[in-house]
């Protein structure tokens, strides 16, 4: 019997299709297949998947569903019962799971970003903020003119990082190199002093994109500091896959000096952490 996955989150899916054994509580599961998809009807995104693993749909015995587009789902679907899993306990247990901590903030960056602290015993979101993966490819479509008039983003991630990595910021931010010829307190010249507040006439779209990854990761970076709850920070999400995007939060965290982890499949984080709480629960009982 088979068991599918769902993060439906505000820009995209995520999923997982497992393969389950008789007895759920031994935990004999076969991941086979997982991925993601932009399809916005849920109907048609389900067929996508029975066809492209060849599954028949009387052996798909359960639904589970988290992310914030899981609220919009009856459930049932056809005869298959649907069971919505919480969020935040999603990215909890993703996050703990696959890094084999045993308390930490877990990073979640989407659309925008949330941040939980969990051990596994209490799940609690102790920030956030609207900056995310929708910031860098809504201001980047934005500043490259490429969006379509129904709004929908025709430039992506991909593409976006690779601009970055080709832009220099410093051509559009403000330094503090440029407004101090010493360090200031531990912030060096390398670090910005504000945001899109000198823009030069050299300046290309690939510095401008340059300066909107950055704003996000410095950003999210200080409000973890400002958390201060010294537990190692785990990140999660499509953005962080990306090596470029790793090595800019890490030089970010040698300023902020909070300890960052990555983990892999950290793109699928959250369906695997909606499984492993359902299987909390299931032994549990309740």
């Amino acid at each position: 019997m088979y068991t599918l996955v769902f993060d439906f989150g505000s820009t995209n899916f995520k999923y997982l299709v497992l393969n389950i054994a008789e007895n759920e509580k031994e935990a004999n599961i076969e991941i086979i297949g997982k991925g993601r998809s932009i399809a916005t009807d849920f109907a048609i995104f389900i067929y996508e998947i029975i066809k492209k693993y060849n599954l028949d749909i009387k052996n798909i015995e359960k639904i589970l569903a988290t992310g914030t587009g899981s609220s919009y789902l009856e459930d049932r679907f056809e005869e298959i019962e649907i069971i919505k899993i919480d969020e935040f306990n999603a990215i909890a247990y993703g996050g703990i799971i696959l890094s084999k901590l045993d308390k930490a903030n877990i990073v979640s960056i989407g659309t925008g970003t949330t941040i939980i602290y969990s051990d596994l015993k209490r799940v609690e979101r102790i920030g956030g903020t609207g900056l995310g993966g929708g910031t860098l490819v809504g201001l980047g479509s934005a500043i490259l003119s490429d969006v379509e008039c129904d709004n929908k983003v025709i430039i992506n991630f991909k593409t976006l990082i690779e601009m970055a990595k080709n832009g220099n910021k410093s051509h559009v931010d403000l330094m503090i190199g440029d407004i101090s010829k010493d360090n200031i307190g531990n912030m060096t010249s390398d670090i910005t002093a504000a945001n899109f507040a000198a823009i030069q006439k050299k300046a290309n779209k690939n510095d401008y994109i340059a300066a909107v990854l950055n704003m996000i990761l410095e950003n999210i970076m200080l409000i973890i500091k400002s958390i201060n709850n010294k537990q190692p920070s785990i990140f999660i999400g499509t953005m962080v896959t990306d090596d470029y995007v790793k090595n800019c939060i890490r030089r970010i965290a040698d300023y902020t000096k909070n300890e960052v982890i990555f983990v892999e499949d950290a793109e699928y984080a959250i369906v695997i952490g909606a499984w492993e709480y359902y299987l909390l629960k299931l032994r549990k009982n309740y």
